[in-house]
């Protein structure tokens, strides 16, 4: 509380100006870079309608009614959030390929949705990376700490347990659990 009285509120007045000076800086940009938009979205102190802009201006396809909770970390921008999507803190996705979540989804802290991977074969891990875009569907619920890999899709209503990993497609209305994700029972 005392080093906060000492910096007074000159030093905060001039602190909001660069911070807005920074967010209009960006919105001049017909583009901005994945990493500075990432490092905007996870740092900045202006409203989430702001911060929301500077994602779409990285490639970002998000609707209005989406809530992400920083820090949300991402790499290209391939990533479209149709509806009213939930995206609780600390999700990474690796978005090589395309991401695609659907309306009503909610995704727990910590998941890690990734749609590149290497070859297995120790000649060919160095190469060219495994790519594959993910897809999910409507109303699906992906529990904390849990792990998508490339080229899965999760169908409508589903819902993955917290900490499974999926290595294989979830059809609608299932629940998947462990690792890697089977089918438990049907929901």
């Amino acid at each position: 509380m005392l080093i906060i009285n000492r910096i007074g509120s000159t030093d905060l007045v001039y602190f909001r100006r660069e911070v807005m000076l920074r967010y209009y800086l960006y919105l001049l940009r017909k583009k901005t870079k994945p990493s500075i938009a990432r490092t905007y979205f996870n740092t900045s102190f202006t409203s989430n309608k702001k911060k929301k802009r500077i994602l779409i201006k990285s490639g970002l396809i998000l609707s209005p009614e989406s809530t992400i909770v920083p820090p949300f970390y991402f790499e290209f921008g391939n990533i479209k959030l149709q509806g009213n999507i939930f995206i609780n803190a600390n999700c990474n996705f690796l978005d090589n390929a395309e991401i695609t979540i659907k309306n009503k989804t909610m995704i727990g802290p910590n998941v890690t949705l990734t749609t590149v991977s290497h070859h297995t074969d120790p000649n060919l891990r160095h190469g060219a990376n495994i790519i594959s875009p993910i897809a999910i569907g409507e109303n699906v619920w992906i529990g904390a700490g849990a792990v998508v890999l490339p080229g899965i899709t999760i169908g409508d209503n589903s819902v993955i347990a917290a900490n499974s990993v999926v290595t294989a497609d979830v059809p609608a209305n299932c629940l998947y659990a462990g690792t890697p994700a089977t089918f438990k029972r049907e929901c």
